[in-house]
């Protein structure tokens, strides 16, 4: 599952490889767009509470996170620096 969640409304997914999902989107109704992440498979995926798919937040602050997509799938790949 990479869609939204009862506290995070998805805009758009830029990052989707091997069962983990980088999204940006907003977090509990708010203005400003946010990174999250999540692994996901058929089920339901992790992060996940009671049951529900949950995205995990990324720092707002003292992150780089860089999404370097080529012609081969296979070869796109995310980096995330925090410092």
């Amino acid at each position: 599952m990479i869609g939204d969640t009862s506290k995070f409304k998805v805009h758009d997914i830029p990052y989707d490889k091997d069962g983990f999902a980088i999204a940006r989107g907003y977090w509990e109704g708010g203005q400003d767009l946010r990174l999250a992440c999540r692994w996901h498979d058929d089920g339901i995926g992790y992060p996940q509470t009671f049951g529900k798919p949950q995205w995990m937040m990324l720092p707002t602050e003292n992150i780089s996170v860089q999404i370097i997509s080529t012609l081969k799938p296979a070869e796109s790949k995310v980096v995330v620096t925090l410092t």
